[in-house]
């Protein structure tokens, strides 16, 4: 079933490693174990994640370090997607950020990119902030009048989180999104799965058609939806752990993996 697939895409929260922090010490063993078979065999390797709130080269570092990733290019993150698609569109490109520290990071370390809090902006590029504010969405409103091209950067509706001592829930940068292009009449691009952007953005690195490619995730309306509406083989696993810090858009249609494994060790059963 996967013998002819020569890119295997996994999702890094929940599928190689629980989360993305420095409690860290060891990866699990039948991902490493998968991964070195998946190698020997010459399969194509890359991990991707809608993480936005750490850095791409802070979570390329931990899947290195890990000897889960053999170099930071396997690595792909919403934020590191969002400035090659940034650069790819404009060079020395100006833009307003909403967002949290691992964002601004991965726009600011591009030296292509300028993050400016003045006119001209030429994007708008919206990812998690728990702190957001009516001056800063007001102005991004009037710089997508103005003509900048607005980008949401992690596809969240909501998700749970804690800030300043307060524990719940905190709204996503969609329903930001939505709101700046409801009120300038003004289209947005997703970047992030399940919105194709992210994933074509890999294929593209890869040189690899979408039905040669494999997606391995742990959520449904992310990783599997997002594989499915690209022609990419969508392989479901069972999360390494449960709780899922950041909640997708309620779908109400059926969303069916290709295959459904317990956990990455079983893939090498159908190669």
């Amino acid at each position: 079933m996967l013998r002819n697939k020569e890119l295997f895409i996994f999702d890094i929260e929940g599928v190689v490693v629980p989360a993305i922090d420095d409690s860290i010490s060891s990866p699990p063993k039948d991902v490493v174990f998968t991964l070195n078979e998946l190698r020997k065999i010459g399969k194509k390797i890359a991990f991707l994640s809608n993480i936005s709130r750490i850095p791409y080269r802070r979570v390329a570092d931990i899947l290195v370090n890990l000897g889960i990733a053999e170099s930071k290019a396997e690595v792909f993150t919403a934020g590191r997607v969002t400035a090659e698609y940034i650069d790819g569109r404009k060079k020395n490109a100006r833009v307003f950020v909403i967002s949290e520290l691992g964002l601004i990071v991965d726009l600011e370390i591009d030296k292509n990119i300028k993050v400016v809090f003045e006119k001209p902006i030429d994007f708008v590029v919206v990812g998690m902030k728990r702190n957001i504010n009516f001056d800063e969405i007001n102005f991004a409103l009037e710089a997508i009048l103005d003509g900048a091209e607005l980008i949401s950067v992690g596809h969240t509706n909501y998700y749970k989180g804690d800030f300043l001592g307060k524990k719940g829930l905190f709204i996503g940068d969609i329903p930001i999104c939505e709101m700046l292009s409801f009120a300038s009449s003004r289209p947005y691009i997703k970047i992030g799965k399940p919105a194709p952007a992210i994933f074509g953005h890999i294929l593209s690195e890869y040189v690899v058609e979408p039905k040669k490619a494999v997606m391995i995730g742990d959520k449904l309306e992310t990783d599997i939806k997002g594989a499915n509406s690209m022609g990419i083989f969508s392989i479901h696993v069972e999360p390494i752990v449960s709780p899922k810090h950041f909640l997708p858009p309620t779908d109400k249609e059926k969303i069916i993996p290709d295959l459904s494994v317990k956990n990455l060790k079983e893939l090498l059963n159908y190669i």
